[in-house]
């Protein structure tokens, strides 16, 4: 039977307002995917088939869904909506990638995920059933199956009231630091997320917001994507990024919003069509996942006008600072990651005492703020040690200038210590991006037989460009001294990356291992 209006009231949450601002415009279009466009009312029509489905299958207060779909389908948010509706978790289990969709888990990590989080109830599409049906099988009863498009009938309105300390969502880290980890999210986290990003894309030159999509919706897009929908929005999903297909939307569509990896928005500058493109209808271009180079900071503001914005974040914490459009005509500035978001704190700690150090001395960021995760899966230790005093220690070196701008110098791991000096991988690598010709550049520490570090540093140039890699050393040893020049240069023709869309310096190091080098040019990592 149809559904009365406003069945979903009890919630009281962020999907009460998503489906009231679906069915308040029932035929404008929500969603595009794949050719498909989804009007409002057909999307929220389609969260009240998913959320009985799910409840007859035992989803309710206190349960995990599990998701099993195509890369960034709009199943992936009428799954969580319902999910949340009905009181339970999501866990996304295709990948744990935030910033390329890339290929799946194997079963066998897909399957350590389902039964370390206790799904309850696994949803996936046709394309995943196969997969999901082994899955199952292999959980030996302990999983649900629910397959989109199987018939359902939604008897009765299914929604609880949103319970802000409860469990919401389980996300997981990139996996930069070793094994991914699982981190509980709030409901209160999530909501609050929503509430304050939707402040972003409301209210500007009196539209609706377009939100091009094309990282996963299992990590720090969804809440934009939940923002856009809630201020009566479209969101148009792609699968992955490739310059071409982003370029063709964000003129085809008028894309007002989009959100990418800082190595994607390099690889954007580099597409020559973006040079002739019709972008007007562009107001925010949001880039995010490793610091980026004032160099090519600054031929982004030349290339794209005043639209950029530059945000600095952690899955345990969700967004922290960041970079404005009007903070990116002040070149000065292009070497930090902006200012704290309104609702944050955040501090540079010693790593060893824990005590806060005064601005201008560098050490670990500490970060506050009504976004932190409740702390990770299943581990209360590692939790302890991560949360202090209701601060979240991020694990990143940096330091806080007079204006309050926060400046990034790498992990605190990946800090290299050569021939006495201590040296910054990140400080290195934007002084290469500095150099004409080179596109990007990763700098890490290789470890002989007696655990002796040596600087490396790989590079990529830009089309056309020739590089050697003596023009690299002697620009270093120019602008930072021969400290800081690494002692042998790869060049290639592109940067392996990793789950989190940085340079895969874990990759590079095996290469380097595994190759007879000297300052030769190469151009293949194998």
């Amino acid at each position: 039977m149809a559904l009365p209006d406003g069945w979903w009231a009890p919630h009281d949450g962020y999907v009460a307002r998503v489906l009231s601002a679906l069915t308040a415009q029932p035929d404008r279009i929500a969603v595009h995917w794949r050719q498909q466009a989804l009007t409002g009312g057909e999307f929220a029509a389609s969260v009240a088939v998913t959320a009985a489905r799910l409840r007859e299958l035992g989803a309710g207060p206190g349960a995990v869904v599990g998701v099993l779909t195509a890369s960034n389908s709009p199943d992936m948010l009428r799954v969580r909506y319902a999910a949340h509706l009905l009181g339970a978790a999501v866990c996304h289990v295709r990948s744990t990638n935030p910033g390329t969709s890339g290929p799946a888990l194997p079963v066998e990590e897909q399957l350590r995920i389902l039964l370390d989080t206790r799904v309850r109830v696994l949803f996936t599409d046709a394309e995943n059933a196969g997969r999901a049906r082994e899955l199952a099988e292999r959980a030996r009863g302990r999983v649900a199956l629910a397959e989109a498009g199987a018939p359902g009938d939604v008897r009765e309105p299914a929604a609880v009231p949103w319970r802000p300390r409860a469990l919401a969502v389980i996300g997981f880290t990139s996996g930069s630091t070793g094994r991914p980890k699982g981190i509980r999210l709030s409901a209160a986290a999530w909501d609050n997320l929503v509430e304050v990003t939707g402040q972003a894309f409301t209210g500007e030159a009196g539209t609706a917001a377009r939100l091009l999509v094309t990282t996963p919706l299992s990590h720090t897009v969804a809440t934009m994507a939940d923002a856009v929908l809630t201020g009566g929005g479209t969101v148009v999903l792609h699968e992955e990024f490739a310059p071409e297909p982003v370029l063709r939307a964000l003129t085809g569509h008028r894309i007002s919003h989009t959100f990418m990896a800082t190595a994607q928005l390099y690889q954007l500058l580099d597409h020559a069509p973006l040079r002739e493109a019709d972008l007007s209808a562009l107001r925010q271009l949001i880039y995010t996942g490793s610091a980026a180079a004032p160099a090519r900071v600054a031929e982004a503001v030349r290339l794209l006008g005043p639209v950029l914005v530059q945000g600095y974040g952690t899955s345990e914490s969700g967004r922290i600072t960041l970079l404005h459009p009007g903070d990116h005509q002040d070149p000065g500035l292009h070497s930090t990651v902006g200012r704290p978001f309104p609702e944050n704190e955040i501090a540079v700690h010693d790593p060893e005492t824990e005590e806060e150090l005064p601005p201008g001395a560098t050490g670990e960021v500490w970060v506050r703020s009504p976004h932190l995760m409740d702390g990770y899966w299943a581990d209360p230790a590692l939790s302890m040690r991560t949360l202090r005093r209701g601060w979240y220690r991020t694990g990143d070196l940096g330091r806080i200038d007079e204006r309050g701008c926060l400046s990034l110098l790498g992990r605190i791991a990946d800090v290299v210590k050569t021939d006495g000096v201590l040296v910054h991988p990140a400080v290195v690598e934007r002084r290469i991006l500095t150099l004409p010709g080179i596109a990007q550049a990763a700098v890490f520490a290789v470890r002989d037989p007696d655990l002796v570090e040596h600087l490396k540093a790989a590079v990529v140039p830009r089309p056309g460009a020739r590089i050697e890699a003596e023009d690299v050393r002697a620009h270093l040893a120019a602008g930072l001294g021969a400290g800081h020049v690494p002692e042998e240069v790869l060049i290639l023709d592109a940067l392996p990356l990793n789950a989190g869309g940085k340079p895969d310096k874990r990759r590079l190091r095996l290469a380097w291992h595994g190759t007879t080098h000297s300052n030769t040019p190469v151009r293949e990592v194998s």
